[in-house]
């Protein structure tokens, strides 16, 4: 743990449906109860769907199970927006606004039941006229744009925003919720000298946002996100030479911006109105001068300057800036309005394979981040913070070794009496002493899903304070940072906790990165300085010092 919904517990004992309707190919790292969730069924009506199974807790990679009949309806959580309903239930807002008739799609609260399109209505509500389907939102291919043109506006932003949940760190997620303007960028790689070296635009960016009253907006943009070879020092279409020597090879070498979420702020460049690069920037270099970006040789975050800026119709003119013809790039301020900063979403196109339709009622949910980290997932995170992946790896492993989740589904908790007795003021110190109390009492955890009851009898009390006495996931970050880990309230935290290990990995970034000294701390491997300002001043008694050591040097050989 770090010391800087009600409906918590996995589905049970929900109906059975009356027949199969699909299947699914179990996953390393799969428990019934996370297919349950990932496609929005009970987890008891898909054991009675599977009755070949003798052991509902044991279940194997490559196994194929029943699916029952997708779910009538779905309860609006906490956090919940439209847009992540439609994603996870394989349907469009603007389908789910028509089905249940709604005046105003941004107004949606938790506990309200809404109608999910293609199924009948909820007992409790007059069964609805019957709507036209909504167009299928298209497959995402590996190294291609999606081809939205079947689509309305409100399924464009649907499968956009789906990106942005999906690719964007907590902050951008947190703005297109809020309704502030958000840019995806979607990058086709190409050879830098395309085009005798002018460049192409064959990338695409998409202003997201929702409306006042309720609308979404998804505006479509021709853009390039690659430098030109009109830059490359010593290339075949060199005009002006742009780029720092990395490899000391004594020639520069061209760069462009990695994966990962930017902040831009209005601003001016070449006479025009531009994006300026804030002070985030990961780049990623042609070192060995093939016009590609395939070396792996990765720039720390700093000010490299690689702006949005405009450039000419028939030359992007680009030295490593993501860029717009003169037509788009109008059209992107007019889509941002007066507003004076965004944050900027990049992905590779490449990274959409493997992400089945959005429309399809069997696929995992595009907004639902993975449960378990891949090694590309650890990789980035140490690239976004400057620190080797042995060290973030370390205080995984001694937070919550092996996994961020229970066998069930939930996420690992730790319930803290003596944060929960601060944040009450000591009021349940007498009547519950079990949950609440003055002082740190290690006697008093129960551990593992153990948990769970302690902090249900919490929550009863008090429900944020509950919330904010636990700490949560892989890296057991406490309810009470929820701000620094990227979050307005515990409640959204909460509810990305229990959403993947992704999720966590994104909080954990932004926890470290709102603690400079814990940040370099974690840096310069001073374990027990960054135990410190993470585990609070009890951290020697506990030896998170010495145990995130000897992990940091397991991981590192």
């Amino acid at each position: 743990m770090n010391l800087s919904p009600s409906s918590l517990a996995v589905a049970r004992g929900q109906p059975a449906a009356v027949a199969a309707e699909a299947g699914v190919r179990v996953q390393r790292g799969d428990t019934l109860a996370t297919i349950a969730q990932r496609h929005g069924v009970g987890l008891q009506a898909l054991i009675d769907a599977n009755p070949q199974l003798r052991n509902p807790d044991v279940i194997h990679p490559g196994e194929w199970l029943a699916l029952p009949a997708a779910e009538r309806s779905v309860t609006v959580k906490p956090g919940d927006t439209l847009a992540a309903i439609a994603s996870r239930h394989g349907s469009s807002v603007a389908a789910i606004v028509r089905a249940n008739g709604l005046a105003n799609p941004n107004r949606i609260f938790p506990g309200d039941v809404l109608r999910l399109p293609g199924s009948a209505a909820p007992a409790t509500t007059p069964a609805a006229p019957a709507t036209p389907a909504a167009p299928a939102a298209p497959a995402l291919a590996a190294g291609r744009l999606p081809d939205t043109t079947a689509l309305d506006e409100a399924g464009r932003y649907a499968l956009y925003a789906a990106q942005v949940e999906r690719f964007g760190d907590a902050a951008a997620r947190q703005d297109l919720a809020d309704g502030r303007r958000v840019i995806l960028a979607l990058r086709q790689d190409t050879d830098t000298r395309a085009a005798q070296g002018r460049g192409v635009y064959d990338d695409r960016m998409v202003v997201l946002w929702q409306g006042a009253d309720g609308t979404r907006h998804a505006v479509e943009l021709r853009a390039n996100t690659e430098p030109s070879g009109q830059y490359e020092p010593g290339g075949p279409y060199a005009r002006r030479a742009v780029g720092g020597d990395f490899n000391g090879d004594g020639r520069g070498d061209q760069g462009r911006l990695v994966d990962g979420t930017y902040s831009h702020t209005r601003g001016s460049f070449l006479g025009a109105t531009a994006l300026m690069a804030g002070n985030d920037q990961v780049t990623e270099r042609d070192t060995n001068h093939d016009g590609r970006f395939d070396e792996g040789v990765r720039t720390a975050r700093g000010g490299y300057g690689m702006h949005i800026h405009v450039g000419g119709d028939s030359n992007t003119g680009s030295a490593g800036c993501l860029t717009l013809p003169p037509a788009e790039h109008a059209r992107l301020f007019d889509a941002l309005g007066t507003q004076n900063s965004v944050r900027t979403v990049l992905v590779d196109t490449q990274r959409l394979g493997g992400e089945a339709p959005a429309a399809a009622a069997s696929a995992a949910p595009a907004a639902t981040p993975q449960r378990t980290l891949s090694d590309a997932d650890w990789q980035r995170a140490a690239t976004t913070l400057g620190v080797d992946v042995a060290a973030i790896r370390a205080v995984a492993q001694v937070e919550a070794p092996g996994s961020g989740f229970l066998a069930d589904g939930r996420p690992k908790i730790l319930f803290e009496a003596h944060v929960f007795g601060r944040r009450t003021g000591g009021e349940y110190n007498t009547s519950h002493p079990d949950i609440s109390s003055a002082r740190w009492n290690r006697s008093l955890y129960v551990g593992g899903a153990g948990e769970y009851p302690r902090l249900e009898q919490a929550i009863a009390l008090d429900r944020t304070a509950a919330l904010e006495s636990a700490s949560w996931g892989r890296f057991q970050i406490m309810g009470f940072n929820h701000q620094a880990a990227g979050y307005t309230d515990v409640e959204s935290f909460v509810q990305a906790m229990q959403q993947g290990e992704g999720r966590q990995l994104d909080a954990f970034v932004s926890f470290i990165q709102a603690d400079p000294a814990m940040h370099q701390a974690l840096r310069e491997h001073d374990w027990a300085g960054f135990a410190r300002r993470y585990n609070g001043e009890g951290y020697a008694a506990n030896q998170y010092d010495t145990r995130m050591a000897e992990a940091w040097t397991r991981f590192s050989n």
